[in-house]
């Protein structure tokens, strides 16, 4: 039963975040499916990370190496000889693509830019063209605010009146299938990962 229990309990993926906004949207997601879910930002999502920084992140003190990712991350899942990350696992990087040549655009989408890292296989580029709100407008969530007001409006991006019947899961599967119909975006990848690893 031990054994099962420490299954349960390991962190099922690492997400790097662009901004507030992605750092709000993964927080909602891991706190209602119940997700062990590890979320990076670059001061708590009030600077952004963009394409051109993203890289800096994975070379630093933590995601250096291997060994230094799950000396910080004890309660990843390996692999059977425990000399791996577990092929499930997955470091989601989701970022806008507007701050960025088209170059680079395209190397951090076909992830020729982390070819060298030693976490490739494990790395999930997520992109926004060009950035999450225009992919968010597209896909019909509704915004009343604008400017930076709508930064803090993000959190409402599910409605959380009671009267409204539906689950989390259910809103966040709607969301996942409107995004799916759409060539800006591979945020479904992310918000379909995180609703199997919640099953």
């Amino acid at each position: 039963i031990e054994v099962t229990m420490q299954q349960l309990n390991y962190t099922k993926a690492i997400v790097i975040v662009h901004g507030k906004s992605e750092k709000q949207i993964c927080q909602y997601i891991k706190s209602k499916l119940r997700l062990k879910m590890e979320i990076v930002s670059n001061n708590n999502g009030e600077s952004s990370i963009q394409i051109t920084s993203v890289k800096q992140i994975l070379n630093n003190m933590v995601f250096k190496s291997y060994n230094s990712f799950i000396k910080e991350y004890e309660d990843v899942k390996l692999s059977n000889n425990n000399k791996s990350l577990d092929e499930d696992f997955k470091i989601f990087i989701i970022l806008d693509t507007d701050d960025c040549t088209e170059k680079q655009k395209s190397a951090f989408i076909n992830k020729e830019m982390f070819k060298s890292h030693w976490a490739y296989d494990h790395i999930v580029p997520i992109y926004d063209i060009p950035n999450l709100e225009a992919v968010l407008t597209k896909a019909n969530v509704p915004f009343t605010k604008t400017g930076d007001k709508r930064k803090k409006e993000y959190v409402k991006l599910f409605p959380t009146d009671p009267k409204y019947e539906k689950s989390d899961e259910i809103q966040i599967q709607e969301l996942c299938d409107d995004l799916k119909k759409q060539t800006n975006t591979n945020l479904n990848e992310f918000l379909d990962f995180c609703l199997k690893a919640a099953e």
